[in-house]
């Protein structure tokens, strides 16, 4: 396929605008139609709006590949906000996304080790087999006959994550969830900047796959003499994507054993060794004939400063208790509330923030927590959240460790209730 990335800040101001012109025009329509449609019919019609506009962001983003197909992806996973068309469509990103030209990817890989793609390994398939982090994933073999992923930057991404941001941002303005995305962009930006490091990333392989030993979870090794600041090689892990093992599995006892595997994966991390592989989107997760997991795309990691761990095991304990003020003073010591804040608002945050340890505190009310017998667990999570909603101002300063490991573990969460699972959330850090 041709290679049509538009490299320069000028096309890719002209894409995103026409982008944004689409998706603005068919709101429009929308909204003059609307007064003319009974309720039912306006539903309808702006499911085909959503469906519309779906499209044409994810082909869009698709174009422009680099920050923005990243963006794509960690869109995807903001099932509270966008409309089910809006999060089907940009789920493509994990795998249905045109490839860059061959021409281009053999261009990469020689600049980086100054010599043709054929000098540095025995084969390599000129196509990519995954997207990745800023990137994609070819295979080769070496000269040992190792079977290695390759994964690759794309050009120059680290100088144009930044206007590309600002350019979302004026792309998603027209859309009716956009106060909502608008935020979720600045986050995006900062995650995406770590992410252009693949040195980083090796190191972090390193780190998991020294320190996270548990069975039935697996990892890939880094080659050095294979790697540079822009090609990051490692052993090729095998498995399906989570995302397509459910669409092929259904026994409700292989999804438990996933499911628990991934949360023992996080508790592992987070309390025993004080990281989280933080990026829980189900193209990360290749799960094999043995229920194993393999674990990809360690760009998004977070470390957390230990007694940061210890106010967050205090808070989790605390919310099965009515005892407000030491609730309220471990949210004050995590930055999560401020104390300048005025008597009433700080109030009732602190009221809605024991609504929600209490909500959270039902997984550890039995020995198994059923997502699928409490299938209403995180829609009121939700309706607590959105009572939140009010008093954003309020949290300018709000401990950012705590909005990761938030939105890290809630995504895991809402992965467990999509899978209908039964898994033991009891453990013996939180309980």
């Amino acid at each position: 396929m041709q290679d049509s990335i538009p490299k320069h800040r000028l096309s890719r101001t002209l894409s995103t605008s026409q982008m944004a012109v689409k998706i603005g025009g068919n709101q429009l329509g929308m909204m003059i139609k609307r007064p003319f449609l009974s309720e039912d019919n306006q539903k309808e019609a702006q499911k085909k709006t959503d469906r519309k506009n779906a499209a044409i962001l994810f082909n869009t983003l698709a174009m422009l590949r680099g920050t923005a197909l990243k963006a794509a992806q960690l869109l995807s996973l903001e099932t509270d906000i966008l409309p089910e068309d809006f999060r089907q469509e940009l789920e493509k990103s994990y795998h249905q996304v045109p490839p860059m030209n061959r021409a281009l990817v053999r261009k990469i890989v020689s600049s980086a080790f100054s010599k043709p793609v054929e000098e540095v390994f025995n084969t390599f398939d000129l196509t990519a087999f995954a997207a990745a982090s800023l990137g994609q994933v070819h295979k080769a073999v070496d000269g040992k006959g190792r079977v290695l992923a390759v994964k690759i930057q794309y050009p120059d991404i680290s100088k144009t994550i930044s206007s590309d941001i600002r350019l979302l941002k004026t792309a998603v303005r027209p859309m009716a969830q956009s106060a909502l995305l608008l935020p979720i962009l600045d986050e995006v930006e900062s995650v995406l900047m770590a992410e252009t490091d693949y040195e980083q990333e090796a190191e972090n392989i390193r780190f998991f796959k020294s320190r996270l030993v548990m069975p039935g979870v697996r990892m890939p090794d880094v080659f050095p003499e294979y790697s540079t600041p822009q090609v990051l090689t490692m052993s090729m892990i095998s498995g399906t994507a989570l995302n397509q093992w459910l669409s092929e599995h259904q026994d409700p006892e292989d999804k438990n054993r996933v499911a628990q595997t991934l949360h023992d994966i996080f508790l592992e991390g987070f309390y025993g060794l004080h990281r989280i592989h933080a990026d829980p989107n189900p193209g990360n997760f290749l799960i094999a004939d043995d229920l194993s997991i393999g674990l990809v795309d360690f760009g998004c990691v977070k470390s957390f400063d230990p007694s940061f761990i210890s106010l967050y095991r205090q808070l989790i304990r605390t919310g099965s208790t009515q005892d407000k003020q030491a609730y309220a003073d471990l949210l004050e010591a995590m930055n999560i509330v401020s104390p300048q804040l005025a008597p009433g608002i700080r109030d009732e945050l602190i009221h809605l923030f024991m609504e929600i340890g209490q909500w959270f505190h039902t997984l550890y009310r039995d020995e198994v927590f059923d997502f699928a017998k409490n299938h209403d667990f995180i829609e009121t999570g939700k309706r607590i959240a959105k009572q939140m909603q009010r008093y954003r101002n309020h949290f300018t300063s709000c401990n950012p460790d705590f909005v990761f490991l938030d939105r890290t573990r809630y995504g895991l969460l809402r992965l467990f209730e999509k899978m209908q699972v039964k898994i033991r959330i009891q453990n013996s850090y939180e309980c």
